[in-house]
């Protein structure tokens, strides 16, 4: 089948990694390949969709593929195959400019059986009227607006951070350059606007050959109208700079939020792109860099972080968000970034090119573990770039050389970042969006949708809701109708013969089945003369891996609140080194310098105010490239020996935690999460000590006390 195919690119990456390009000769339905290592096969069904209006088209129809596909026309058949091919069911993502569909499975034979039903789906979904209204809306017997799109989207909207996003695009994208269900899916939904990226251990030939039958149903089908690429026009510029206020609607007007944004470097410099992502990691990441140390590392912060993002589209913009902002700080805050960053460019500060290209080699570590620890996703996310924007066939393998355009900025002088600077954040037209919190909206709207609700009700009248509800029952009985067993049967299960396995050796003081302390690995490092309990394993990796984990069970109840500020307190504050007090700017600096992360949480893969699996252990990891192994020994005896725990750290860091609180007691996940475990765990756990709403006031107790009397 491979003669059917052409292909447009093949190279390597990090010379390990093979990624190869094919385009269809027969429906010009694209195919890339990253041959990731490991026993994952994962899919991305990639189409561009564009829109011009909010009606969710994009959102809409991504729910309705699931439900049927001319050859299976039953909801749910998909996630029914997906189970006999060793993959956990199928999902889904829309954003501005694309739709991918996702599938995973363990081995490639499950995969070769799963991705024509699946392409079969997605181009050839039922789109029923009864899909519709089980799925995106309808009006239930109780005159109410329901539907599994309309909710999700109902939940979503109003909030902070939706609001605020959704004002900055329109702004900072204006006019017509972006985005009914069959006539949409007929007009993106084609071969020539599908890119299918595959990711794993799998031979591109037989793809070609299980997909053979389903390109000769494509051939088989009428004639579409001719294609035009979506993305292609383009883009007006930014005719003058825009500041609006926002309001959202929540209970509490403690705190809102603050977007800057500008234009950045077309799509194609990637060179330009990548020296964005070096200034605005230099501006925000870590507390030593300008942004936090200004506005949030103070006595008195206007906020609780400062974190960037950029928009890849045809032309990018970036995002420069600060988070809680206090509600009488809104509008100085939006100045105080503004002064961080003229100071910068008009040499009012200088950059600090030592830490510029500690942020560089970090950032050429953090894409060599992307691509080792996440690289399903981290290919997908290039790969999908280049099908919705590049016009060249060497377009590509341009793309996939971010490691080369690091090295190359490490060479750039203060100059060319001052004048980067000037450019695009100085010299260049703003989007300022302010989200600012309103009790008063959110009882308006509210009291309106109650309203609504009653009107519908009322207009509809009981034959009406008699009628609503039968129309959606029908729809329901016809959505459930159950595929036959022989169908469900007739995929193969695929043996697990084709999965790939990573090889893992793991060394222990303590005698575990699998251990295996006679081999050389053990040998060159001697576990058994290790005084405490020492797991090593030893995998095909980069980096060293460091984690202590300590039980927490012995503290002392009433010393249990202070477990959260001390994790979050540890990495940034003084270390007693010798006799000497090192500033815990120098701390963070070389902590930042001789590692890739560093994290701290109650429970494995726990966050703030959140303890996760085995909630009693505090935990402290570093990830360090494998030849500063000693380092990260050193930095874990520093850390949990010590540091020197000074009031204005103490200050700082709970004023930012507590600032912390405030969004999330406007998200119902966290404040749920929050209720349930506060009634299950007793109060000697972290689980209860650890509840945002208690370390709130905990936090508030303590800084108060170091105010009055910094002895305590």
């Amino acid at each position: 089948m491979a003669e059917n195919f052409e292909q447009i690119s093949s190279f390597k990456v990090l010379d390990s990694i093979q990624v190869e390009k094919y385009r269809s000769k027969r429906t010009d339905i694209k195919f890339c390949f990253a041959k990731v290592p490991g026993p994952l096969v994962n899919g991305f069904l990639c189409l561009a969709t564009e829109a011009h209006d909010d009606d969710g088209l994009p959102h809409t129809l991504e729910h309705l593929v699931f439900m049927g596909s001319e050859k299976y026309p039953f909801k749910g058949m998909l996630d029914l195959f997906a189970n006999r091919c060793l993959a956990q069911g199928t999902n889904a993502w829309t954003s501005t400019d694309h739709t991918a569909y996702t599938m995973e499975t363990a081995g490639s034979e499950g995969f070769l059986n799963l991705l024509p039903i699946y392409l079969d789906h997605v181009l050839y979904p039922t789109l029923t009227e009864s899909a519709y209204i089980t799925e995106v809306h309808h009006v239930n017997g109780e005159g109410e607006d329901a539907g599994v799109v309309y909710c999700e989207m109902q939940g979503r909207e109003n909030m902070e951070i939706s609001r605020t996003y959704l004002n900055f695009t329109r702004e900072i994208y204006p006019g017509v350059c972006g985005y009914k269900v069959c006539n949409y899916h007929q007009q993106y939904y084609r071969p020539e606007n599908l890119c299918v990226i595959i990711t794993g251990q799998i031979d591109p030939n037989k793809v070609f050959e299980a997909v053979n039958p389903f390109e000769e149903k494509i051939i088989g089908k009428k004639p579409l109208a001719p294609y035009v690429r979506p993305w292609q026009t383009p883009v007006p510029p930014l005719g003058e700079s825009v500041d609006k206020i926002i309001p959202f609607p929540t209970e509490d007007e403690e705190s809102g939020s603050i977007m800057l944004g500008f234009r950045g470097p077309s799509c194609e410099d990637h060179y330009g792109q990548a020296a964005l992502s070096v200034i605005l990691d230099y501006l925000s990441d870590t507390s030593i860099a300008p942004l936090q140390r200004e506005l949030v590392e103070i006595p008195d912060p206007f906020c609780s972080d400062i974190d960037c993002d950029v928009l890849e589209f045809l032309e990018s913009a970036f995002i420069i968000r600060a988070e809680n902002v206090s509600f009488d700080k809104l509008s100085a805050a939006k100045e105080k970034v503004k002064e961080v960053l003229g100071n910068l460019a008009e040499g009012r500060e200088v950059i600090d090119m030592d830490r510029l290209n500690v942020v560089i080699h970090r950032k050429i570590l953090d894409t060599k573990n992307r691509f080792e620890n996440r690289p399903h996703d981290t290919f997908a996310d290039v790969l999908v770039r280049d099908f919705l924007y590049s016009s060249k066939s060497e377009d590509l393998k341009e793309r996939m050389e971010i490691i080369q355009r690091l090295e190359k900025l490490r060479q750039e002088s203060v100059t060319f970042w001052v004048d980067f600077l000037k450019k695009y954040f100085i010299s260049s037209r703003s989007v300022s969006i302010t989200g600012k919190p309103s009790a008063q909206l959110m009882k308006e709207m509210s009291e309106g949708e109650k309203k609504r609700v009653a009107e519908q009700r009322e207009s509809l009248g009981e034959e009406g809701l008699k009628r609503k509800r039968q129309r959606l029952e029908k729809a329901t009985d016809e959505n459930e109708v159950a595929p036959p067993p022989d169908i469900v049967n007739s995929l193969p299960v695929p043996s697990t013969s084709s999965i790939s396995f990573h090889p893992i050796k793991m060394f222990s003081n303590r005698r575990q089945d699998g251990c295996d302390d006679s081999e050389s690995e053990a040998k060159k490092f001697p576990v058994s003369e290790i005084p405490y309990s020492f797991q090593l394993d030893h995998v095909s990796t980069l980096f060293a891996k460091l984690t202590v984990l300590l039980d927490t069970a012995v503290v002392p109840e009433e010393l249990k609140p202070y477990l959260s500020l001390y994790l979050e307190v540890i990495f940034e504050s003084p270390l007693l080194r010798d006799g000497v007090l090192i500033p815990h700017e120098k701390v963070v600096a070389e902590l930042a310098a001789d590692t890739l992360d560093h994290v701290s949480s109650l429970g494995l893969k726990g966050s703030r105010f959140t303890p996760e699996e085995f909630p009693q252990l505090a935990c402290i990891t570093l990830k360090l490239e494998v030849e500063k192994y000693e380092k990260g020994i050193h930095w874990l005896q520093d850390l949990l020996y010590k540091a020197q725990f000074t009031k204005d750290r103490l200050e700082i860091v709970g004023k930012k935690m507590m600032n912390d609180v405030a969004s999330k007691k406007r998200e119902m996940r966290p404040v749920t999460k929050a209720l349930i475990r506060d009634i299950v765990f007793t109060k000697e756990s972290n689980m209860y000590s650890a509840n945002m709403v208690r370390q709130y006031s905990f936090l508030n107790q303590l800084i108060s006390d170091l105010e009055n009397d910094a002895s305590k």
